[in-house]
């Protein structure tokens, strides 16, 4: 992945739907493959994935052969994760579980360098090139990375508006599987109240002109998101879509 790599995505954000999907694999193949397939980002995992950071690192490797942008999903609001994120050269990092403005902030200040934040300085690493980088360069570079930011209980939903007016991410992401659960409807991604709420999140992020995302498990749902403006559109993960499709072979 090159910077125009992330430029183009950037812009196609704003005017466009990005497809994309989450990665649980430990074999970095399957990273390459999807963006030799032309998927627009790919998200690895580390909440809900077993990857290593060397094996993260290796990942960005794969995903940077193609023109796919790789973003690591941390495990929540830790600045050494999300700065660790950030030095493997990924294109940018998602923090879930966002319940208040605070939390919001926090994951802003790890993700950027000053004067945007207090992100911990180290220029010997991937992300510069092991410190090939022209130092100033790198530091303005690494924050015009992407942050996205997952809202997925009532508590965000609750804090929305205080979220919204934080400065500094750029993409306010959906999480229907705990969002379904946090309602008492684990699982259900399709009821009633899962939509609503989803609606009205999304209804004042649009207001406040933040861009949206969120996760899918169906092309119908993939359908509908891109319909409603979602631009940043994660459907499935890689090793379900993998068995599914040996599913299909078997059942021919």
């Amino acid at each position: 992945m090159t910077d125009i790599h992330l430029a183009n995505f950037k812009d196609k954000l704003r005017h466009s739907t990005c497809t994309g999907l989450f990665s649980k694999t430990t074999d970095s193949a399957f990273v390459e493959a999807a963006g030799i397939a032309g998927l627009d980002f790919i998200i690895l995992d580390s909440e809900h994935g077993p990857a290593s950071w060397e094996t993260l690192h290796h990942h960005v490797r794969a995903a940077s052969l193609t023109t796919m942008v790789p973003i690591i999903r941390v495990k929540g609001v830790d600045a050494h994760s999300i700065g660790s994120a950030f030095d493997t050269g990924a294109a940018g990092v998602q923090v879930p579980n966002i319940s208040t403005a605070e939390e919001a902030g926090l994951a802003v200040k790890a993700a950027r360098f000053h004067p945007d934040g207090n992100r911990g300085v180290c220029r010997f690493v991937r992300a510069a090139q092991f410190g090939e980088q022209e130092k100033s360069s790198y530091f303005k570079t690494a924050n015009e990375k992407l942050l996205i930011l997952q809202i997925e209980g009532l508590e965000g939903i609750r804090n929305l508006d205080a979220i919204l007016d934080v400065k500094g991410f750029d993409v306010l992401f959906i999480g229907p599987y705990d969002l379904s659960q946090s309602v008492g409807k684990t699982g259900q991604v399709d009821a009633p109240e899962v939509i609503a709420l989803m609606r009205e999140i999304a209804d004042k992020a649009k207001a406040k002109g933040v861009l949206l995302g969120a996760f899918s498990d169906s092309p119908a749902r993939n359908v509908s998101l891109c319909n409603e403006g979602f631009s940043y559109i994660a459907y499935s993960v890689d090793i379900a879509i993998f068995a599914t499709a040996c599913a299909a072979i078997r059942d021919f």
